[in-house]
């Protein structure tokens, strides 16, 4: 009796050992989570800078086109006759101007350059009044003309002569020696850009809130022939008078 207990105590352990290593392991419960890399942070950012730069300043009216580096500009296209010429600006990164400028517009005729014009992001009045010095201005519509007999169209602002701000659609013109600078505001409009398709319906860009504009002298009378020629050309005008 007592060899038979004995043996019940010695198997007991070892049959209850063995269905623990037996036992099959269970599965945890949920997904694990996604073990996620972190990266390094990144120290060096490749930056492309133009190796050539350009100023408003560097344009010069009556230059030749054959003396200028154009580089930044691409040629538009040829207007009315093969005569009349314009080139826009295509690589806004090479102007220094760029941070207030938005695109740039060159007139040639006869390969000279007759007409700068520039278009601008926000409004410089003042500034340009700075610059150019005393200057003339316009009021382009009813509702302007209007405001100017209820307000000033100078104010002191901070101790400084400015254009009413209330002004919405005008334009100031300086008249130089060499040539004439415009500088026309049309804050009605909605917006500061200008779709290619249009850019040169009226060669005058009116869907732009600020334009700047130097042109020669003459440019008016030089542009009024370009027309007429185009004209006589489109209508075969031109070939008729050589034969008679």
């Amino acid at each position: 009796m007592k060899k038979a207990a004995l043996l019940i105590l010695v198997t007991l352990p070892a049959l209850l050992l063995s269905c623990i290593e037996n036992k099959p392991l269970e599965e945890p419960v949920g997904s694990p989570e996604p073990v996620v890399e972190k990266q390094a942070p990144k120290t060096i950012i490749s930056v492309s800078i133009p190796d050539f730069t350009f100023s408003l300043s560097d344009l010069t009216i009556n230059k030749h086109l054959d003396s200028m580096d154009l580089r930044a500009f691409t040629h538009f296209g040829e207007f009315y006759t093969e005569d009349f010429t314009i080139y826009r600006l295509d690589r806004i990164d090479f102007l220094a101007e760029a941070y207030f400028i938005d695109d740039i517009n060159l007139f040639f005729i006869d390969s000279v350059l007759v007409k700068i014009q520039a278009f601008l992001r926000e409004d410089r009045s003042n500034e340009f009044m700075r610059s150019y010095g005393k200057a003339s201005i316009s009021i382009n519509d009813y509702h302007n003309k209007k405001l100017l007999e209820q307000e000033d169209l100078l104010v002191k602002v901070d101790g400084r002569t400015r254009i009413n701000q209330k002004l919405d659609n005008f334009t100031l013109r300086w008249d130089r020696e060499e040539l004439d600078i415009s500088y026309h505001v049309n804050k009605k409009n909605d917006s500061t850009q200008v779709e290619n398709k249009t850019r040169l319906k009226s060669l005058g860009e009116d869907n732009y809130r600020y334009k700047l504009n130097f042109q020669a002298k003459d440019f008016d009378n030089q542009l009024a022939w370009i027309k007429w020629e185009g004209y006589k050309q489109a209508r075969g005008l031109e070939y008729s008078e050589d034969i008679n």
